[in-house]
C-alpha cells in the first residue's frame, strides 16, 4: 500500500492555477503507473504533482497518449474521454469523492458510497473548481503523440459534504486515475494498485493514505 505525502505551499488569496502549475512543475512527479488490467494493451504515460496551500489542493497531471478525445461537457461521461482523475475519502464512514477531468478542464464530481449511489455535488461547490490546460503534439518515427498538462486548484469548500476549515495535518485516503474508456486504445491506469477482475476505480478499499503535511 502506498503512502502520499502531499507539501504546503503559502499562497496568498485565490491562486491561478497558471501560477500554481510552475510551482507544481518543481515537485518531482509522481507515477500513475499500475496497469491492473494488462489486456488493455497502450502506450500512455502518466503522472501528477500535488501540494496544498492549507485551503486548497493543488494538482497537476502530465499525460503523454497517442490519442485525444474531449467529447464530454460537465458531469458528462468525462471517463470516456482523455481522462483523468482523483478519488478521496476525507473520513471512514465509507463514503468518497470524485472528481474527473479530460484534458481541456471539463470535470464530473460527485460523492457516495459506491459507483451505483453517488450524488452529482452541487454548482456551488464545482464553480470553485478552477484549471488550466497545456497541449502539445510531437511526431517522431511517423507516429504523432499528444503531450498535455493539466492544473487543476482544488478549495476546501468543493468538499461540500464535509466542514474542513485547513488541510494542514489532515489524513484522508484516495486514488489517482489515467484512463480513456471510448479512446482507440482503452486504458485503465491508477497510482496504488487496484485489485479487481475488471476495470473498476470505484473501490475504496484499494485508496491508499494521502497526508498534507
Amino acid at each position: 500500500m502506498r503512502k502520499l505525502e502531499v507539501p504546503f505551499i503559502p499562497l496568498d488569496g485565490k491562486p491561478a492555477p497558471a501560477a500554481v502549475s510552475m510551482l507544481l512543475d518543481g515537485l518531482p512527479p509522481v507515477p500513475i503507473s499500475c496497469n491492473p488490467w494488462p489486456q488493455y494493451e497502450h502506450t500512455v504515460r502518466a503522472a501528477f504533482s500535488m501540494a496544498h496551500s492549507e485551503d486548497a489542493i493543488l494538482l497537476k497531471y502530465y499525460v503523454k497518449e497517442s490519442h485525444l478525445l474531449a467529447a464530454a461537457s460537465t458531469n458528462g461521461d468525462i471517463h470516456k474521454d482523455s481522462c483523468v482523475e482523483f478519488f478521496v475519502a476525507c473520513d471512514d464512514n465509507g463514503n468518497y469523492y470524485n472528481l474527473e477531468f479530460n484534458c481541456i478542464g471539463w470535470c464530473k464530481a460527485g460523492f457516495g458510497s459506491s459507483r451505483d449511489n453517488r450524488a452529482p455535488l452541487p454548482v456551488t461547490a464545482t464553480d470553485l473548481i478552477a484549471t488550466a490546460t497545456h497541449i502539445t503534439s510531437a511526431v517522431a518515427n511517423g507516429r504523432r503523440s499528444f503531450m498535455w498538462e493539466l492544473t487543476v486548484v482544488i478549495p476546501v469548500a468543493v468538499f461540500s459534504y464535509h466542514h474542513i476549515a485547513r488541510l494542514k495535518a489532515m489524513k484522508v485516503k484516495g486514488n489517482f486515475y489515467k484512463c480513456g474508456d471510448e479512446m482507440p486504445a482503452p486504458h485503465f491506469l491508477t497510482w496504488n494498485d487496484v485489485k479487481a477482475a475488471m476495470p473498476d476505480f470505484h473501490r475504496r478499499e484499494d485508496f491508499a493514505e494521502i497526508c498534507f503535511l
